[in-house]
């Protein structure tokens, strides 16, 4: 049981920096701003001189605006086959189906946008110290989601 325990943490833990992770990525942080915190972090672990600061912001610099025109490629690219995609679907689909999928796809941008919120409220809960788990110790099915 104790051993259940402790993967289901570090299980959890791994979940819970990736969305952060990703919810950083989001807010759209300058290369500098990027390279700024990285080389602040470093500098303070690692004790570094002024002039190797200097060195580890620059790098940090370049490498942040190097994957910034990466990723504006990689949106570019993407948006490309996706407009490629549907001008092909609307080729094969009749009218009639073609405004379903179109309603299809709406849906399914409601629900993503749904979870996506979601997902931010349980993010800010648990950064506020609230629970985090499904269920709770007062719940019908118990703290782990199953019976009593």
């Amino acid at each position: 049981m104790k051993k259940l325990m402790m993967i289901t943490a570090i299980f959890s833990l791994t979940l819970l920096s990736a969305f952060a992770q990703r919810d950083m990525e989001r807010k759209e942080i300058s290369p500098e701003q990027r390279a700024e915190r990285s080389s602040e972090r470093l500098a303070e672990k690692l004790d570094l001189s002024e002039e190797q600061k200097k060195q580890v912001y620059e790098l940090n610099l370049q490498t942040a605006e190097a994957r910034k025109a990466q990723m504006e490629v990689r949106r570019t690219e993407m948006k490309q086959n996706r407009e490629a995609h549907q001008a092909k679907m609307e080729v094969i689909l009749s009218p009639e189906q073609q405004e379903k999928w179109n309603e299809l796809r709406e849906s399914n941008r409601k629900r993503g946008g749904e979870m996506r919120k979601g997902e931010e409220n349980r993010r800010k809960q648990f950064r506020k110290g609230g629970s985090h788990k499904k269920g709770s110790a007062s719940s019908p099915r118990g703290r782990y989601g199953r019976g009593r």
